[in-house]
C-alpha cells in the first residue's frame, strides 16, 4: 500500500469503540499526508419513515452500531409504535447532530479538519456509494461487527466493505 497515492480518506464511523478507533486512525494518516478527510455515519432512512405498529431496527443510542445492517423490523407495543410514529425522523436527526456533534469534538480535539456526511440506508451500501461517488482512495472502518451466528447469518458491514469495495480498505482494531 502506497501511502502516497492517498488525496481522499474516508471514516466509517458508528460511536462504536472500533470506530473511535478509526476516526483516529483517519485524523492521523489525513494530518500525516495532508489529504482531505471525510468522516460518514450511516442510518437506516427506510426504517425512519415506518408505520403501523413497526418500530425501526436500529435504535436512537449508538451501542449497536452498524451490527444491524440486514436486520427486518421487528413489532412493538401499539403504544409505543404511536409514540415513534409521531415524530419518526426526530430520533435519527437527534442521534444524527449528536453523532456529528461527537465527530467534530474529535476533530477539534486533534486540531484537525474534515467533512461529516450523514447517510441513509444500508450501511455497507451506503459507505461504498459515497466513496465510490466522492473518489476515495481509502475507507477506514472499525470491525466493530458481532462475532458468532449473528455475523454468519447477516455478514458483517465491514466484511462487505472490505470484500465490495474497488479501494483499500482499512480495518481499525
Amino acid at each position: 500500500m502506497n501511502l502516497d497515492t492517498f488525496h481522499h480518506i474516508v471514516v466509517a464511523y458508528d460511536g462504536q469503540d472500533e470506530s473511535s478507533a478509526a476516526l483516529a486512525k483517519g485524523i492521523q494518516l489525513s494530518k500525516q499526508l495532508g489529504t482531505r478527510l471525510t468522516v460518514v455515519h450511516v442510518y437506516q432512512a427506510e426504517h425512519a419513515m415506518n408505520t403501523g405498529g413497526v418500530r425501526p431496527a436500529i435504535p436512537s443510542a449508538p451501542a449497536n452500531g452498524y451490527l444491524t445492517d440486514n436486520l427486518q423490523n421487528y413489532p412493538v407495543a401499539p403504544d409505543a409504535a404511536r409514540q415513534f410514529d409521531d415524530q419518526p425522523k426526530n430520533e435519527y436527526f437527534d442521534h444524527s447532530d449528536e453523532v456529528t456533534s461527537r465527530i467534530r469534538m474529535k476533530l477539534d480535539e486533534n486540531q484537525a479538519t474534515g467533512d461529516v456526511e450523514i447517510l441513509s440506508g444500508s450501511p455497507a451500501d451506503a459507505i461504498l456509494a459515497f466513496a465510490d461517488e466522492h473518489a476515495a482512495d481509502l475507507i477506514i472502518m472499525g470491525n466493530s461487527d458481532s462475532g458468532g451466528l449473528k455475523k454468519l447469518l447477516f455478514g458483517g458491514v465491514s466484511d462487505k466493505v472490505h470484500h465490495q469495495s474497488n479501494i483499500s480498505v482499512l480495518i481499525a482494531k
